[in-house]
């Protein structure tokens, strides 16, 4: 299902995104391996030229916002909700730090443009699902010449799943590293739509202590504008039969080798300012 990659923005791998997960190491073996791992991202990438826009400095998280992609951040603090009987899965998670984006240059998505700041060990301590997927970026960065799994690693938790993912490359921050890739989330089998894409940046800093996820709507001219059978296909768009659902993984092959094989600069926003964003 999954092509191999176009060249890295920032040079540091050149992956193939398809194949079954790489071996797990022992727990000790991964945490020292990630920590030797994204020191080494993030020696050895080269420096980001300074970006023009926004600087921003809140709630533990410096960052600048490129030029026309939003005009403010508003940092909230969101309380924990520990375990209960009646508490689904997804819905258990320690406080954590939101930063919406404000202004952007995309409206009426589905999601909003979002960072989060998750404390790893409470996350890990709290819910099990989260620190499996935690544990998955972590065999990613300890194993980034192996083939990525079919479902990357992906926080906050949701009561939705991964229908596809494009456009997976390797980024670093300042003070961590991680995977970026385009993806959408459903409940139902539903077609690539301009209102649920999403750019999603999937990290850890350099000492393990945080996890920071993006959450950041994009766009390009040949998907639908919504996920519904009255949202019309584009001429050269992907076609998709709402009465036939085993034709859903040919839509979702063909929507990711078109979105791979797209210019970076005809999203909109353009690939390389949300990954400016999140260096």
């Amino acid at each position: 299902m999954y092509k191999k990659l176009p060249a890295l923005l920032i040079g540091i791998l050149f992956l193939t995104a398809c194949g079954t997960p790489a071996a797990t190491p022992a727990t000790g073996q991964v945490e020292t391996m990630v920590a030797s791992t994204l020191q080494a991202y993030t020696q050895s990438a080269p420096t980001p030229a300074p970006a023009s826009g926004i600087s921003i400095a809140a709630e533990g998280l410096t960052f600048v916002i490129p030029t026309g992609l939003a005009s403010d951040v508003i940092a909230t603090t969101e309380p924990a909700a520990p375990p209960a009987d009646d508490m689904p899965w997804w819905g258990i998670y320690p406080e954590y730090k939101i930063y919406s984006l404000q202004g952007y240059v995309l409206s009426g998505t589905f999601h909003e443009p979002r960072i989060f700041k998750f404390p790893v060990a409470e996350y890990e301590a709290m819910n099990e699902d989260a620190g499996g997927r935690i544990q998955a970026l972590k065999n990613i960065l300890s194993n980034p010449t192996q083939p990525f799994p079919n479902r990357l690693p992906f926080l906050p938790t949701w009561n939705a799943g991964e229908i596809f993912h494009s456009n997976v490359e390797f980024i670093s921050f300042q003070n961590g590293s991680g995977i970026r890739y385009l993806t959408q989330y459903a409940q139902f089998p539903a077609p690539v739509s301009n209102s649920d894409l999403f750019y999603t940046f999937q990290g850890l800093t350099s000492d393990g202590a945080y996890y920071i996820s993006a959450v950041l709507p994009i766009n390009i001219g040949f998907l639908m504008a919504a996920a519904s059978p009255d949202s019309p296909i584009p001429p050269d768009g992907i076609p998709f039969d709402w009465n036939d659902y085993t034709k859903n993984e040919e839509h979702y092959r063909i929507a990711t080798e078109r979105l791979n094989a797209a210019d970076p600069n005809a999203f909109i926003p353009a690939l390389p300012m949300l990954d400016t964003l999140i260096q």
